[in-house]
């Protein structure tokens, strides 16, 4: 498995000078988080290395070793030598904290439970109410085999629903959109996060982008942005939502059948790359990548096609060079969820963004 691209400064400890007007709780926590995030992101160390990469003296570095280690979050092993001297190392435990991800559609939805390692340990979908309230209030209740979730990720594809909210009793929640969930799951688990951030295009009923630049979900005015499938390269051209949309597909292939998949991807490709040199060309995101409701093949031939298209075009334009190339999703068999369930994961301890 390839090295993920995630920034270091994220696991940054307080120091002294940062402290001004900050609790001993508040550098604490801080520094817990910091020392979670660099176990999470590379694995057992010892308390020597800790403190190098955080710049923290060892007795710093075992107090917040302790805190964790109260906690459940943290074990404590001997890494072996070729001397008799064994070194203590630490290193996150995937059971130490569950995380809860659920999806509202208008009738019923889906729910995901992970833990610390990144592990779908449960995920289930439903097609009433009734039972996904239920399933959700027994995970809450830590009623399915599991520890109760320290909070829950929710993405909402319906109106606001307070008797679906208080199925979650006294846990924090944590409302994302579909795309942001995504870049949740993608920035612990999946890519990380590049420099330059992390661009998501997820296609389904429609076409919807999203932006996560130093640990930031880029919302825009009123939080619509992202919302590419309204855009059109001219007043009589469909919109990206007419032409490359899931619901989009779904017409084409009942209109024409499979053996035409061919001419739905060409016109698709041609119009989402319109858009990844839109946003692309703009932002230069460190990466960009592809999902949503598209069998995947489907989304294999897109981003095959779209890399087509982008040589097509510099015959007459030449999009810029750091225009990163478009990739699959990590997890592209899993849905919005997951990265739900990471929400809490990032909110409650790992390191806040700046």
């Amino acid at each position: 498995m390839g090295r993920r691209l995630v920034r270091h400064q994220t696991v940054r400890p307080v120091e002294d000078r940062d402290a001004q007007g900050l609790s001993p709780e508040d550098i604490a926590d801080h520094n817990g988080r910091a020392v979670s995030a660099l176990l999470l992101r590379e694995g057992p160390m010892t308390r020597q290395e800790l403190a190098a990469r955080l710049k923290l003296t060892e007795p710093a570095i075992t107090g917040i070793l302790q805190r964790l280690l109260s906690a459940g979050l943290v074990c404590k092993g001997n890494r072996q030598t070729t001397t008799r001297y064994k070194a203590a190392e630490f290193a996150l435990v995937s059971s130490g904290a569950y995380g809860l991800g659920v999806e509202r559609c208008q009738n019923g939805g889906s729910l995901a439970l992970c833990n610390l390692a990144g592990d779908r340990v449960l995920y289930q979908r439903f097609d009433q109410d009734e039972a996904f309230f239920t399933a959700v209030q027994k995970i809450v209740g830590a009623e399915m085999g599991f520890p109760a979730p320290i909070g829950v990720g929710v993405v909402m594809n319906a109106d606001k629903d307070d008797a679906f909210t208080s199925t979650f009793g006294e846990l924090p929640s944590f409302t994302l959109s579909k795309s942001e969930a995504v870049l949740a799951g993608e920035r612990l688990f999946g890519i990380g996060e590049p420099e330059g951030g992390l661009v998501v295009v997820l296609i389904d009923d429609q076409v919807q982008a999203g932006l996560i630049i130093n640990g930031r979900f880029y919302r825009g005015t009123h939080g619509r942005a992202g919302a590419i499938g309204a855009m059109r390269p001219g007043l009589a051209e469909g919109t990206l939502d007419m032409m490359a949309s899931a619901a989009s597909y779904r017409a084409f292939i009942a209109a024409r059948g499979e053996s035409e998949v061919e001419r739905w991807i060409e016109q698709a490709a041609s119009r989402l790359l319109d858009g990844v040199v839109t946003i692309a060309g703009f932002i230069s995101p460190g990466a960009m990548l592809l999902g949503g409701q598209l069998p995947a093949n489907v989304i294999d031939r897109l981003i095959e096609k779209i890399a087509e298209a982008r040589l097509g075009k510099e015959r007459y334009f030449v999009p810029a060079a750091w225009i990163p190339p478009v990739r699959p999703l990590s997890f592209p068999d899993r849905d919005a969820a997951y990265g739900a369930a990471i929400a809490p994961f990032i909110e409650l301890l790992l390191p806040k963004s700046n």
